[in-house]
């Protein structure tokens, strides 16, 4: 099995696990309500950290640490809009040792569909630039991904007021002189302000 495969069945198994869903078949089981949770002109900040691993065996080791900011707005019930600024970094097995990337996507959008009791899922998509260091250049950067936020606060109708914990992986596109693409597998908070 390839590291593309085994890197994202892990996400996945993290990111199940780490949000206990085996406590819904024991109780009350909570509906699906398709009504979009996006927070219509309301705004979202969020803070998160993981580690991100490469795609492709090109020089470039396994694992690194990743930190992420975002920041976004409800346009509508279904689709927020907003940036995303990200730093990881990647060991090299030759050369420098290490080349720190600072990912600036201005451009991001996050669909909501709705949600299962406290758990909202998200499916998300982004493009900017990778700032690359030590003489690697810099590169278009494409960013698609998926998770879920749980309201640690209120759910209310159509919204969740303030806090929520979040559960995200995705895949990163940063093709320099190199190929520094990644799957990052994040954790963190986000406010709804």
């Amino acid at each position: 099995m390839n590291t593309i495969v085994r890197t994202f069945l892990l996400g996945m198994t993290v990111l199940i696990a780490s949000l206990g869903f085996s406590h819904l078949g024991t109780s009350k089981a909570a509906e699906w309500v398709h009504e979009g949770m996006a927070e219509e002109g309301r705004i979202t900040a969020g803070f998160r950290v993981g580690p991100n691993f490469a795609t492709q065996g090109s020089g470039v080791s396994t694992v690194g640490p990743l930190i992420n900011f975002q920041g976004m707005y409800g346009l509508n019930r279904w689709f927020r809009i907003g940036m995303i600024l990200e730093w990881q970094r990647h060991g090299v097995d030759v050369g420098s040792g290490g080349v720190n990337t600072v990912s600036i996507l201005p451009v991001n959008l996050e669909y909501r569909p709705g949600h299962l009791g406290p758990f909202i899922p998200y499916f998300t998509t982004g493009i900017g630039v990778n700032v690359n260091t030590h003489d690697v250049s810099d590169s278009f950067a494409w960013r698609v991904g998926g998770g879920i936020d749980y309201a640690v606060t209120n759910l209310v109708a159509t919204a969740p007021k303030g806090l929520m914990l979040n559960v995200e992986t995705a895949w990163k596109r940063n093709h320099a002189s190199a190929d520094f693409s990644t799957i990052g597998l994040l954790f963190g908070v986000r406010h709804t302000f």
